[in-house]
């Protein structure tokens, strides 16, 4: 007699590696809960990162064929469409720890001014959450992972006493950080995922400033890293790399039951049968999931009656302001690569009494690539008036003197902006592919004036020159890489997806726990809110599970 098993029916099935996912399969398993995550592509190999190849040895290795690791994933093995004349940036990794590999770790705590908004202004819906409710779990997550900073605390940013120290601003942005005093406009120390001192085992930052090629060492947040290994050892978590999810599986009560994925080298149609569900695999992706999961009690996509779920799309507009400071000119070349990136924030100020404006919601400010570069002559070099040593001459004085300012700005979530999915285009596994409607609209412009307001009052009172600047010449649509809103969290299951837990009102069994969660995008990057979220969902999820309610 032929005995036929079972198929395996996982308690909890993670999809997604990310700042999203990892943390949940870390929190689940450490409480006992065996969990399978399905990543879409492998671990990425920390010993061929070419974090300390310097400019001329990566121009070396490029003629001889060789190349660093390939983080993004490419647009030909994974297309999406856009309509004509609006294009979107979409940014994708495919591989443990997704995004958070080559993140900007910039990590801030959104306020309750974030997450009360539409409460104050009347647009769209607020969170089911107040600040009272993340806290805790800010809290827990900063000492996770290493997140550096200072003392400030202000209604639009919330302080903690769990920030490492952090490093010293440059020279460029300590003048800048001057000509903003004078002008009154808040400037702090900027707060990133990168450890200032040992963490958890892992070495400190030792400001080599190269983070966007990954982190060798380790020394700043990557979910592949300081998350994943520590869910292993637990015994209660299995990856299967190479595992693209398309569809979320359903049963006759309309539950989840499972994840048809298939195999991203062969090609072979698999099914992960479980009890609970949780998507993580970042706010595009997992809303195309979604929307792929149709059966004939979820017609529309899974838990999608209030048709929410693909539409209110939000990310953030910005500013690339570049220049140079004259009272930095002829100094001597210092060594200004310390984090990778800027080492102060503007945090939001324009909703402070006094400062007029004309638009709902508000910005913040960044500023990367200030000082002098560590990788070759900065961008605006090429409009420097001369030839042969002379230019060169001109060139090497300038470069401590730049400075650059990147302006966030929330943009508002409308409706019309969507993801969907088109049967007739599909992907080489037979998926119909995603499309992205995006455009900003009237607030955003006019939130972009007072932006570029702001960047030249800043410039003016610290005596720089702009280069290359053209006021109000928005980034591309998507280049902020911070997609929000499509799988919304709210108190009204008639006009969000989700409850104050990253729960669907239509599917209990099925968690959304990356920034497709978030009803607002704000000015400020998403990613702490995001593990701490994602931390607070599976807390509530393992308490269900535990009182048989899942």
């Amino acid at each position: 007699m032929q005995v036929i098993a079972p198929p395996t029916v996982h308690p909890v099935i993670v999809i997604g590696s990310g700042a999203s996912g990892g943390m949940a399969a870390w929190n689940l398993t450490r409480q006992g809960i065996d969990v399978l995550l399905l990543d879409a592509g492998d671990k990425f190999d920390r010993s061929k990162y070419w974090t300390h190849v310097q400019p001329w040895e990566a121009r070396e290795r490029g003629m001889r064929g060789e190349r660093p690791p390939d983080f993004f994933l490419d647009t030909k093995e994974q297309p999406y469409l856009t309509p004509d004349g609006r294009p979107f940036q979409l940014n994708r990794v495919w591989g443990h720890g997704g995004k958070t590999n080559v993140w900007g770790r910039v990590s801030l705590r959104y306020s309750e001014i974030d997450l009360k908004a539409a409460d104050r202004d009347g647009w769209e819906i607020p969170w089911p959450i107040s600040y009272a409710d993340i806290a805790p779990y800010y809290d827990r997550v900063e000492q996770l992972i290493g997140v550096c900073g200072g003392t400030d605390d202000s209604d639009v940013l919330p302080g903690s006493k769990f920030l490492q120290p952090p490093p010293p601003p440059r020279c460029g942005e300590r003048l800048l950080q001057k000509a903003m005093g004078k002008l009154n406009i808040p400037v702090v120390a900027g707060r990133r995922a990168n450890m200032t001192r040992v963490t958890n085992g892992f070495p400190p930052c030792h400001y080599c400033g190269n983070c966007g090629a990954g982190c060798d060492t380790a020394s700043f947040f990557c979910s592949a890293d300081h998350l994943l290994p520590f869910a292993l050892k637990t015994g209660h978590l299995e990856i299967r790399s190479n595992s693209v999810a398309a569809r979320i599986l359903t049963g006759d009560n309309g539950l989840a039951r499972g994840v048809q994925y298939f195999n991203r080298q062969t090609g072979q149609e698999r099914q992960a049968l479980a009890k609970v569900v949780i998507v993580g695999a970042s706010c595009v992706d997992s809303t195309r999931l979604l929307l792929n999961s149709t059966s004939e009690r979820h017609p529309n996509g899974l838990g999608n009656a209030s048709d929410v779920i693909g539409r209110y799309l939000c990310e953030q507009i910005r500013l690339n302001v570049t220049g140079y400071l004259p009272a930095l000119v002829g100094t001597p070349t210092r060594n200004d690569r310390g984090i990778g990136g800027e080492h102060i924030y503007m945090p939001r100020f324009n909703h402070r009494p006094g400062r007029g404006r004309d638009y709902l919601r508000g910005f913040g400010a960044q500023f990367w690539n200030t000082g002098s570069s560590a990788t070759g002559a900065h961008a605006g070099s090429e409009r420097i008036p001369g030839f042969g040593v002379a230019l060169k001459k001109e060139i090497k004085r300038r470069h401590p003197a730049w400075v650059e300012i990147h302006p966030f700005g929330e943009a508002l979530p409308y409706a019309h902006n969507r993801i969907t999915v088109d049967p007739a285009r599909v992907d080489k596994y037979g998926v119909p592919l995603l499309k992205i409607d995006y455009q900003i609209g009237e607030n955003e412009r006019k939130m972009t004036e007072h932006m570029a307001d702001t960047v030249e009052e800043i410039v003016k009172a610290a005596g720089g020159v702009l280069v290359n600047y053209h006021r109000s010449n928005l980034d591309a649509n998507g280049s902020a890489i911070h997609e929000h809103g499509t799988c919304r969290m709210g108190a009204d299951p008639k006009r969000s997806a989700l409850n104050a837990f990253n729960q669907m009102h239509e599917v209990k069994n099925v968690f959304v726990v990356d920034g497709s969660a978030f009803p607002t995008a704000t000015e400020k990057n998403p990613t702490l809110t995001i593990l701490a979220l994602s931390w607070r969902a599976t807390d509530h999820l393992a308490e269900e599970m535990k009182r048989g309610n899942l």
